[in-house]
């Protein structure tokens, strides 16, 4: 088995790594670029990177139906992640509108419910049986938030990604410790995918995610954990990314009463950001201390590694 679950892993993780590589190249030749808002001289970057990873998950999934008997949950568990991945590309194509990005992930989370997922709410001290209730409304609503979580929690070079990987190594060790490691399969490869993606994300990034990636790992993991009833545990992990939509919430708030606010933080001469307000857990740091853009990453991957450990020890 663990053979198999290795040939899954490294088909994702070679395809993933083989794609960003032609994606940036193809990228820059047709100008599918962005602005690094916070390198000198604001460099051209390409971006929609997660289709990479998009394509190194239907790589191990290909695989996984020569390698493993049943994997009926694996094809609707990705088959909504790849729903979110295809609808936030269009966005990032057309602009699909405000309105219809909320109303339409809701319908994308549905199909969660066939998987047949334990419908009973496992909370710290006790647990709740929540019937249809759970599967056809808790479930993808939970999915659908998650999912906007990790599409917030982002802007600075290997953030979002690095973040992502982070949180599915925790549900991994999660799933290790509750159910054995012969459970992993679910999670192998968009796991190795990210991680493949991440060597080229990471500051300073030779490419981004876009909408498109962070919809895509948002939605998965999410959907892990559903799908390994885990989602207390994911709360928990969550806490950093719930504080930053916390924090936008209220920025918004604040500047329509206050009639300011920045979309982007500024750059010293010396590197350092320069935040217009704390109201983002990326700009926090950098608000109360003189700290460049891979600092305030690093920052943030450890604080989110301290709830990753919280939750695994106490959860």
């Amino acid at each position: 088995m663990l053979l198999k679950y290795l040939v899954i892993a490294a088909t994702s993780f070679i395809s993933t790594f083989l794609t960003t590589k032609y994606l940036i190249k193809k990228f820059r030749q047709r100008g599918i670029v962005v602005k690094d808002m916070y390198k000198k001289g604001h460099p051209d970057v390409p971006w929609m990177g997660g289709i990479a990873i998009l394509f190194g998950v239907i790589s191990g999934i290909i695989v996984s139906q020569f390698l493993i008997p049943s994997i009926e949950k694996m094809l609707i568990f990705y088959f909504v992640a790849m729903s979110y991945a295809i609808f936030t590309l269009v966005d990032d194509m057309i602009d699909i509108g405000r309105k219809i990005k909320i109303v339409v992930p809701i319908f994308l989370s549905m199909p969660i419910a066939l998987l047949n997922i334990d419908t009973t709410l496992s909370l710290y001290f006790f647990e709740i049986e929540l019937g249809a209730l759970y599967t056809y409304v808790i479930a993808p609503i939970y999915l659908m938030v998650v999912a906007n979580l990790i599409n917030m929690h982002s802007g600075f070079n290997g953030l979002s990604c690095g973040l992502s990987l982070l949180l599915l190594a925790g549900i991994a060790a999660k799933v290790i410790l509750k159910y054995g490691a012969g459970e992993l399969f679910y999670l192998l490869p968009v796991f190795a995918a990210t991680l493949a993606f991440f060597y080229f994300n990471h500051y300073p990034s030779r490419i981004f995610l876009g909408n498109v990636g962070s919809y895509l790992l948002g939605s998965s993991i999410g959907g892990l954990l559903i799908l390994y009833n885990i989602e207390f545990f994911g709360v928990i992990i969550l806490i950093p990314h719930i504080i930053n939509f916390l924090m936008a919430v209220y920025s918004e708030w604040f500047k329509k009463i206050k009639k300011k606010g920045a979309v982007f933080a500024k750059v010293r001469k010396d590197g350092t950001i320069e935040p217009p307000s704390y109201l983002t857990m990326k700009w926090l740091p950098a608000y109360f201390a003189r700290l460049k853009e891979w600092q305030c990453v690093i920052i943030n991957y450890l604080i989110t590694f301290v709830f990753i450990v919280i939750g695994l020890l106490f959860f």
